[in-house]
């Protein structure tokens, strides 16, 4: 049975800070631009996706965790006020069979309450043999326009409709967000009952941990001490262990001039090493598309050379999951093996902002083409853009 393994497009409309975006996506995107662009909330699109699909989930839900539509809306979009948002991704299966979806909402009417209703809903799937796309669903529907009520949930959230699409909704609801807090791991404090999904603050990570099968977890666990083995020589092992009460913990051990390895646990970690454990943990598992702010966040310059490396590493494996990674780091970006596909460059537009693939940018493909690296050429672009937004917000 084939399985969805990837986003391949994104197209946007009338989304927060972007009027318009139409990019291809690869396996591993690095969105980099200034502070204050819009790079989070290119990543929202993927998380309102999940939101919509996950079990619990829902259209309403996902609008209501952002405050609404109009808080959703490009203020910059030259339609009317009222104009629809619009969503559309294309995903490709194990089979290099693909899917499309697209997503049209806005505001529903008072008698539906204060919410979103869906102005348009489209599935399309294309076979691996086959040039052709056959559209599954086309809605406003029948059904619909007998009953507008219908609209106010998308088919994408319904099992009783969406059978015939169902892997693209599992996949949706398969995204995650991670921005792992340390001192919530340390604290051993469980993740809300109502979270969708894997917990966004890695406050499952311990018991994730402890689920996995033994010899694949020791190999996991064994990756990443020695990526962390580039900052710390002195680690010799990394596991996880039960305390007195069955509880698991994260040991490490730690070699020293006194005689025997000393031994730490997660509640004794840096909260750089705490948040890298996550992370790399998180990147080795199967699961759905990975969504990262700033992982450098906290951690030594020598370990954040290694995730880029480690993430295309990762990638390779059997299941190897998705990732994109905002960031503001030249150590992530000097990896030589980061190309211009990889590479979303979010800049400032005469209103609001887009969104340019890195393979777009004449210079970014040639110097990178030439042996010069991302950091060399990309990151001085977004820290010129950094000073222009200055510039304009100071006058």
């Amino acid at each position: 049975m084939s399985q969805i393994v990837r986003f391949t497009q994104l197209e946007l409309k009338n989304w927060r800070n972007f009027t318009a975006v139409n990019v291809k996506l690869s396996r591993r995107m690095f969105i980099v631009g200034p502070n204050a662009i819009g790079k989070s909330n290119l990543l929202d699109v993927f998380r309102f996706l999940r939101e919509v699909a996950a079990e619990g989930g829902g259209l309403a839900t996902a609008v209501k965790n952002r405050r609404g539509v109009s808080k959703l809306r490009s203020l910059h979009y030259r339609a009317p006020a009222s104009s629809d948002i619009e969503i559309g991704v294309e995903v490709i299966a194990s089979d290099d069979s693909a899917w499309r979806y697209k997503l049209a909402f806005n505001k529903s009417e008072k008698k539906f309450g204060a919410g979103a209703v869906v102005t348009h809903e489209h599935v399309w799937k294309k076979a691996a043999t086959d040039e052709k796309w056959s559209q599954i669903v086309d809605r406003p529907s029948a059904a619909d326009k007998a009953d507008p009520k219908l609209l106010t949930q998308t088919w994408l959230q319904q099992v009783t409709q969406n059978q015939p699409f169902r892997e693209l909704a599992e996949f949706l609801a398969s995204v995650s967000y991670l921005h792992l807090v340390p001192q919530l791991i340390r604290e051993e404090q469980r993740p809300a009952e109502e979270s969708l999904g894997a917990d966004a603050f890695g406050r499952d990570l311990l018991s994730r941990i402890r689920s996995t099968p033994i010899k694949t977890k020791e190999a996991r666990l064994e990756r990443i001490r020695r990526v962390l083995a580039t900052a710390v020589p002195n680690l010799t092992e990394l596991e996880l262990v039960p305390d007195e009460n069955n509880n698991p913990h994260l040991q490490a051990k730690f070699k020293h001039w006194r005689g025997p390895a000393a031994k730490q646990d997660e509640r004794e970690f840096s909260d750089g090493t705490l948040r890298l454990i996550g992370l790399l943990w998180a990147l080795q598992e199967r699961s759905g598309p990975l969504l990262l702010e700033e992982p450098e966040l906290s951690l030594h310059t020598a370990l954040v050379r290694q995730l880029a490396p480690f993430i295309a590493r990762a990638q390779r494996t059997a299941g190897g999951r998705q990732a994109f990674i905002s960031t503001h780091s030249d150590e992530l970006m000097s990896d030589e093996g980061i190309g211009p596909n990889e590479i979303l460059l979010v800049r400032s537009a005469a209103e609001g902002s887009q969104v340019v693939h890195g393979a777009d940018i004449a210079e970014i493909r040639i110097a990178l083409e030439a042996g010069l690296t991302a950091a060399d050429i990309v990151m001085p672009m977004t820290a010129k853009d950094q000073i222009d937004l200055f510039s304009r917000t100071d006058a």
